[in-house]
């Protein structure tokens, strides 16, 4: 099977040769160019010889001009749509479409996105986020109505410039939000997301980011797989597969990666294969691996997927 084979037939519950892999960090470019964000992704894939890119996306959402934060309603009030092309979002887009056009015929690739909480706790509010949500609720939620419009735009155009999906982070957990919270603030918007792009790609991917998530709530997205850390915080591989339908994506520790050793990962490949089954499943890290993890271990785990 060649990659694109592989990723399709999993995804569909069909037979593989073997599970498709993939694995990804923050390359830490959200400076450089969107030549130079394709050159690094397209490098990471080819010398690693991955079934799946994941390209990263650290280009900013901006705050309104003059602002640095939102801390109070009246600031929550200048967010306003915007033209995502001409947006730092612009970048990653001339990117999406440079990966495109050299992946073309050879694999899949998925564009990561956060979702409108995240996106404004991680850019916009960060420390202000908490005491906005508890003074001030309706500006919070009218905010991410706002930043979910855009988020919404940029899925769509990734799709159109030849992402084959999304990957789009959820921080559904309780270190994150309590469950009132998430049922206000977050799950709305992420449903809207979804269904917006529902049929305009192949492979989106939930990732349900937290170690005590939601995740009865989270089963019910219209995604065609799951990714989660099944081993910082679980569930197993074993309980998802008898929770949901979904491919499942994961497998490997992603916080104790680069201090582990070859033979450490191969046996968690092995066991995540063995609770995985013969298809639905791409093997992957829970999150993003350390940026200094060696080679020689994502080579291991590569190799150890494919016997």
């Amino acid at each position: 099977m060649n990659k694109i084979e592989r990723v399709r037939a999993a995804i569909a519950g069909q037979p593989v040769d073997h599970p498709p892999m993939t694995i990804w960090y923050h390359f830490g470019n959200q400076h450089s160019s969107a030549e130079v964000t394709a050159q690094v992704h397209l490098e990471f894939f080819a010398h690693y010889d991955l079934d799946l890119l994941k390209l990263m996306n650290d280009f900013d959402y901006p705050n309104p001009p003059g602002h640095e934060v939102m801390a109070t309603p009246a600031d929550l009030q200048r967010l306003e749509r915007f033209e995502v092309t001409k947006s730092p979002f612009g970048a990653q887009l001339q990117a999406v479409e440079r990966i495109a056009k050299a992946l073309k015929g050879k694999a899949l690739f998925v564009d990561t996105m956060f979702n409108a909480w995240n996106t404004l706790r991680r850019n916009l509010t960060k420390e202000a986020t908490e005491p906005l949500m508890s003074t001030h609720p309706e500006a919070v939620e009218r905010a991410l109505g706002v930043i979910n419009e855009n988020l919404i735009a940029y899925a769509l155009a990734t799709l159109e410039r030849g992402a084959a999906g999304i990957f789009l982070s959820v921080p559904a957990s309780e270190e994150f939000v309590t469950r009132e919270q998430y049922e206000r603030f977050m799950r709305p918007l992420d449903l809207a997301l979804l269904n917006a792009v529902r049929g305009k790609g192949e492979c989106h991917i939930l990732h349900a980011h937290g170690a005590k998530l939601y995740l009865d709530r989270l089963l019910e997205y219209p995604a065609h797989v799951l990714s989660w850390a099944d081993l910082n915080g679980g569930p197993s591989i074993a309980e998802a597969r008898r929770r949901t339908p979904l491919t499942l994506m994961g497998g490997i520790d992603h916080v104790k990666f680069p201090y582990s050793s070859a033979t450490l990962l191969r046996a968690q490949v092995a066991a995540a294969r063995a609770q995985a089954g013969e298809t639905k499943f791409i093997l992957a890290p829970g999150c993003s691996v350390a940026t200094y993890s060696f080679p020689p271990l994502i080579q291991a785990v590569r190799d150890a997927a494919r016997r």
